[in-house]
């Protein structure tokens, strides 16, 4: 079968070993990339058709549906009163001063939260009492609701920073049992969804973006490359042209007119939750077929 060529994509090119400058997360969701949050560790890279296939339907999807669960789940669990909390935690946090005083409120807050929601989660056997999504979970959760803490505030006086942080502590500790509850309610679900999701856009767009094994859910990839360019200088090239080739394997050309070519994957496993991954997987690769029996 001779190949066949699909159109020009103005994705995102591959994006691997970057470093950052910071060494704290990005204390903003990024939003043209589907809310997910980066460290200064991250590692993205572009994938093409197939590959970016193979990759939803083996790899977590964790990220995407702590973002998406989260952001359902936050606006229907309500937060009582926080008085009794921020005198408890203002008075620990004061004996704590030592310790904070080279750190910034949202460094403090993030890794405060995610121990204490972590080990409250894994106890009472949210997401299956599995230590990993747990973690996963309770970091997004914290570092949303940390937001609005700064991070250049280093040299600010501790009991400043303790305001800030104690402040979003206890809204996150109130609101905990209802979040994580609905969250590992919705959790299932939003796994198969996003893994077909995965699969729809590779089949539009030639590919996808995925940050730590993450696939971002972006509904515009320039848009997406562009926002990662802009927080953290990525020197990124945004011109690849993907060929779907006869004998499975997909070419991706760079503007520069280098070549690479990945063959097919065709091992699948389940992604953590219980849905079956070969299922998926042999969705993912039909796409493949019949996208290419439609060009023929």
């Amino acid at each position: 079968m001779s190949a066949q060529i699909a159109s020009v994509f103005t994705a995102s090119a591959l994006l691997l070993g970057f470093s950052l400058a910071a060494n704290t997360a990005h204390a903003k969701p990024l939003d043209k990339c589907g809310g997910i949050f980066l460290n200064a560790t991250s590692a993205c890279e572009f994938k093409p058709v197939q590959e970016c296939m193979t990759t939803c339907a083996v790899t977590s999807v964790e990220q995407v549906c702590a973002e998406k669960t989260f952001s359902m789940c936050s606006s229907s669990c309500s937060v009582s009163d926080t008085t009794s909390c921020t005198q408890t935690r203002s008075a620990s946090c004061a004996e704590e001063c030592e310790t904070i005083s080279s750190k910034s409120s949202h460094e403090v807050c993030v890794s405060e939260c995610t121990d204490n929601c972590t080990a409250d989660a894994v106890s009472k056997s949210r997401f299956g009492g599995n230590m990993n999504s747990c973690h996963r979970n309770c970091s997004h959760d914290c570092e949303a609701r940390c937001a609005s803490c700064s991070t250049t505030d280093q040299s600010t006086d501790c009991m400043t920073k303790c305001t800030s942080v104690v402040q979003n502590q206890c809204t996150e500790e109130i609101s905990r049992d209802c979040v994580l509850s609905c969250q590992t309610d919705k959790y299932q679900s939003c796994q198969t969804q996003t893994v077909n999701t995965c699969t729809t856009s590779c089949q539009n767009k030639g590919g996808a973006i995925f940050c730590d094994g993450q696939f971002l859910e972006a509904s515009d990839l320039q848009a997406c490359a562009d926002q990662l360019a802009t927080e953290f200088s990525f020197d990124i090239d945004v011109s690849v042209d993907v060929s779907i080739n006869g004998n499975g394997s997909v070419t991706t050309t760079n503007s520069d007119g280098k070549k690479t070519t990945t063959r097919a994957k065709c091992a699948f496993s389940p992604p953590s939750g219980g849905t079956s991954g070969m299922s998926l997987g042999a969705l993912a690769l039909l796409g493949v077929l019949v996208s290419r029996r439609r060009r023929g």
